[in-house]
């Protein structure tokens, strides 16, 4: 199939118009601390002749027009500041680029030191960070072979991170449950931004509502991250949207079997500052049902937006967005000669929804300050409707979920650059919750209620960080987060501090170190029991669970574009909600929508590892990530014993890489044709063991839980693929693209599950390939 695609694209790439294309770059050049503008900044597109170049008017905007289509190198420069590249910035023939450099004051500009131009792609636009972090951008979560147009796929190619199952885009940082981790939308804390949300994993789903046509680079954290993040264990998604193009109507529209997409954007009046952006995806996988051997095909639709205002005087007020709705369901066979294992008893009805939308208002009050508010709503709903028939052919109620969480959120932070050396932003975040948490199961023949409550809280949020350049050689970001929760009057001070040493022009040492608490899903403090007819919440006063984050970073750059990076780090966990006198604990937390487990704070664990980085940034066309984790993650229950945690898979190794080869002169790029790989190998998921004389009586699946997680399923080994070829003409651009997701159908979703007809245990599996096929053209 993909060699007969390639086959019907690459003849009519020969008939191509012979006039030379060109594109408008512009943008803002900021102060990246205090986002004042910089009037008189340099702007040079490098290897130009004659060179093109440009300078910020009094507003520090810039505009640089008849750039070459193709992959461009941006230098800007300013008086004071360290020089920044821009690399490899692809400029289109549809599309307008439209950028916003923050460049960081050189603290130590009166020494006689030559600072060379470059860009850290190990960095972040947070400047915050220290360590374990880094910047992805839009264009990544499409040209990553694996990454399906999804921040979350993309990320684990990344160090430190793995993945669960196929199915889900649910990641395991460092040896911790998906569930702590934390996405952020326009600097506010959101709701798992996934369609099916927690269907199959807590913190993880199908796939994001976000379209890379909203995304602007956005950072990624997976440790000891800075003080304005809180309520996460694991790791951090800083998602950004972008502005719309201000000054002209651009769209996109994007159609293959994956459904389609589009989005449209431009000034609301033309000669006006104000934008809009906004996006559109309808989706259902019905037409690669054969490459997915599940009856559970999802249909889901989302819609995105942006809608930017600048203000006299130096405001901008925001007006963003996300929404998405979801369906599954699954029917059931009357024909007993079908069944094969329980779960062909079963019919269901899912549907989730999922919305946030923020005003946000920025201010720069003077040329060291500017201050951030938000004004935010977000809900997240799930219904699940399943029924199970009986040996008498007889349909029953076996679960029924109906569950709401809202939430109103004002935040706002202050950032103040008190000198060239020293920049502090401090912050509240105030969450006013309302549930209404319905939650029903079968127990011993007779439906019972695991939750019925509805009502509201209140979770408060606090933090303040500092920079400080102590010399050129030495940074240093210092903080505290703390969290209060109403609902039990429970509290948390969060330490965090991280160190950075430059020891020459190509070696870099950091040290991070992070106090971090996480509250568990809602459902966990709403479980409820009845006893002689009174209800008693047995959870409702846990505390919060908590972690130390030790890392020692070590970064060689080979050369401007080659880089090596090693990160040890050691994690231990506690305050862990377990069971009194059991080996079950939260840490090992991926869904159970009949949450009946009554907990304790005294569980504990660690995860110890190493992360190794070779990267080769684009450049001449080309680029390569290779990666590998090796760690160990156990965890101590209620019992006192220690246990293989769930997600210690001891190794994730991956390769990643990709070559653009251009069919036309380097000068005059029309035709692009990017071919990107990348191989996964990693340790299988632990499981724990089949209690077979209890199954066999029961014919059903029952575990022992003396032992858990010391068995382990084979190892995951995965191929994907990605191919796109991109055709600039004089108004528009089309792109085709193919991408493959387990190329080689390796199995993989271990399951135990009882054969009714063999009566037999079987250790089952899925060989799950997802084909992606799309058209694209941008006006």
């Amino acid at each position: 199939m993909l060699a007969t695609g390639l086959f019907f694209l690459l003849p009519s790439a020969f008939a191509q118009e012979s006039k030379k294309l060109n594109q408008t770059v512009r943008g803002q050049v900021v102060d990246k601390e205090s986002q004042a503008t910089l009037p008189g900044a340099n702007i040079v597109i490098l290897n130009t002749d004659p060179i093109i170049a440009g300078v910020t008017d009094v507003e520090g905007n810039f505009r640089i027009e008849n750039v070459p289509l193709g992959r461009v190198d941006i230098k800007v420069s300013f008086l004071g500041y360290k020089p920044y590249l821009v690399s490899e910035m692809q400029v289109t023939a549809s599309k307008e680029v439209v950028l916003k450099i923050q460049l960081q004051e050189d603290a130590f500009s009166l020494e006689t030191v030559t600072v060379n131009a470059y860009k850290d792609k190990t960095g972040t636009i947070n400047s915050m960070a220290t360590i374990s972090a880094r910047t992805f951008s839009a264009e990544e979560t499409r040209r990553y072979a694996g990454g399906m147009d999804d921040p979350a796929r993309m990320a684990s190619a990344f160090a430190g991170v793995a993945v669960g199952n196929i199915q889900d885009n649910s990641i395991i940082i460092r040896g911790n449950s998906p569930k702590g981790v934390l996405w952020r939308l326009e600097g506010v804390d959101i709701p798992n931004p996934n369609h099916f949300s927690g269907a199959n994993v807590a913190g993880g789903g199908f796939t994001t509502l976000f379209s890379n046509h909203l995304l602007a680079n956005s950072d990624f954290f997976t440790g000891a991250f800075p003080a304005e993040y809180g309520n996460a264990l694991a790791g951090v998604f800083d998602i950004k949207l972008r502005n719309g193009n201000n000054q002209r109507r651009e769209y996109a529209f994007q159609a293959g079997v994956m459904g389609i997409d589009f989005s449209a954007e431009g000034p609301f009046v033309k000669g006006k500052r104000s934008s809009f952006l906004i996006n559109y995806r309808y989706s259902t996988f019905g037409l690669i049902k054969d490459f997915i051997p599940s009856e559970q095909i999802p249909k889901y639709q989302d819609v995105s937006f942006k809608f930017n205002f600048p203000l006299k005087k130096g405001g901008v007020i925001a007006l963003w967005g996300i929404g998405g709705n979801d369906k599954n369901s699954e029917p059931i066979d009357k024909d007993t000669n079908t069944w094969v294992y329980n779960w062909d008893k079963v019919q269901y009805d899912l549907t989730t929804n999922i919305g946030a939308t923020g005003l946000s208002y920025k201010k720069i009050i003077n040329e060291t300050s500017y201050i951030h508010s938000s004004l935010v709503a977000t809900t997240n709903n799930s219904t699940w409707d399943m029924k199970r028939m009986n040996d008498n052919l007889v349909l029953r109620d076996s679960v029924y979920i109906n569950n709401t969480t809202s939430r109103f959120t004002i935040s706002s932070f202050i950032n103040k650059k008190f000198s060239k050396k020293h920049t502090n932003r401090t912050g509240l975040i105030l969450n006013n919750i309302y549930y209404n948490e319905l939650t029903r199961g079968r127990y011993q023949g007779v439906m019972i209620d695991y939750s019925n409550s509805e009502g509201s809280s209140y979770h408060l949020q606090a933090y303040t960080q500092s920079k400080y350049d102590i010399s050129r050689k030495l940074l240093l970001n210092v903080g505290v987060h703390a969290q209060y929760f109403l609902l039990n009057y429970t509290y948390s001070v969060e330490p965090r501090i991280g160190l950075k040493y430059k020891i020459n022009a190509n070696n870099n040492l950091s040290f991070g170190y992070g106090n971090h608490s996480q509250l568990e899903p809602l459902k966990v403090y709403m479980y409820q029991k009845t006893n002689m007819g009174e209800t008693n919440f047995p959870n409702k006063d846990l505390a919060f669970s908590k972690a130390h984050h030790f890392i020692i970073g070590y970064d060689y750059y080979i050369t401007e574009n080659l880089r090596i990076k090693l990160e040890p780090y050691y994690q231990y966990l506690y305050n862990i909600p377990v069971i009194a006198d059991s080996t079950w604990s939260m840490i090992n937390y991926e869904q159970e929508f009949t949450f009946d487990k009554e907990l304790i704070n005294e569980g504990t664990g660690t995860n110890i590892g190493i992360d190794f980085t070779l990267e080769r940034f684009l450049k001449n066309n080309y680029y390569y990530l290779i990666t590998a984790s090796f760690f160990d993650s156990k965890y101590t229950g209620g019992n006192g014993e220690t246990y293989n945690s769930r997600f210690n898979k001891n190794y994730v190794l991956t390769f990643l890489g990709g070559k653009e080869f251009l069919l036309d002169k380097k000068q005059d790029v029309k035709r692009i044709l990017s071919i990107n790989g990348r191989v996964s190998l990693m340790g299988g998921h632990r499981v724990i063991p089949v209690d077979e004389q209890l199954s066999y009586q029961q014919k059903e699946i029952y575990y022992d839980w003396s032992n858990p997680y010391v068995k382990q399923n084979p190892a995951d080994f995965f191929l994907d693929l990605t191919i796109s070829y991109r055709t600039n003409k004089k108004k528009h651009s089309s792109i085709w693209t193919i991408q493959v997701k387990n190329l080689t159908g390796t199995p993989s979703n271990y399951l135990y599950q009882y054969n009714l007809k063999e009566d037999l245990i079987e250790n089952t599996s899925q060989k799950i390939m997802v084909p992606s096929v799309s058209y694209k053209v941008e006006f």
